[in-house]
């Protein structure tokens, strides 16, 4: 082998190892493995897609998070309507009484009214300026008390509290 044919090849060795050493000089320095795109391409493409998992993960977390409040505002109401669901039962029973007078039973009636009240405003619950209990038409009370007035069981029209 000639020595004019091997100073081509030792230019490029040293040339190629000038390269790599300034690449891990590069890595070291910066702590990455990957500075530019042109230095690993498939690298590249990983930390792209993971970047836009990782967006896509935090956007979902952000949306169950704000769900989740939402959900535990409807669960607060609920509870709230069936514990007065429940003293509506209380009263209605006591008022099934025949022992007592008018009086008494304006007086349920009044509580009855109290709960419906109540009922309806819990019903209308909203959580960021949205109806919870709406549906599609979240903008609106999805519940508006029907009437003031009822017939009592003789035929006797009567206003309800409110």
């Amino acid at each position: 082998m000639r020595v004019t044919t091997m100073v081509p090849d030792m230019q490029y060795g040293v040339q190629q190892s000038q390269q790599a050493l300034s690449t891990a000089m590069q890595q070291l320095t910066t702590g990455l493995r990957v500075n530019q795109l042109s230095d690993d391409p498939a690298a590249s493409a990983n930390m792209v897609r993971s970047l836009a998992q990782a967006a896509n993960t935090d956007q979902y977390t952000s949306n169950v998070s704000s769900v989740l409040s939402q959900i535990q505002t409807a669960d607060s109401a609920i509870s709230s309507i069936v514990t007065s669901l429940n003293s509506a039962i209380t009263l209605g029973t006591e008022g099934a009484n025949s022992t007592l007078t008018s009086t008494n039973k304006a007086g349920i009636a009044t509580q009855v009214q109290s709960i419906l009240t109540n009922v309806i405003g819990q019903a209308n619950t909203s959580y960021q300026g949205v109806y919870v209990f709406a549906g599609t038409a979240s903008s609106t009370p999805p519940f508006v008390a029907a009437s003031s007035t009822y017939t009592s069981a003789n035929g006797t029209p009567a206003t309800l509290l409110t």
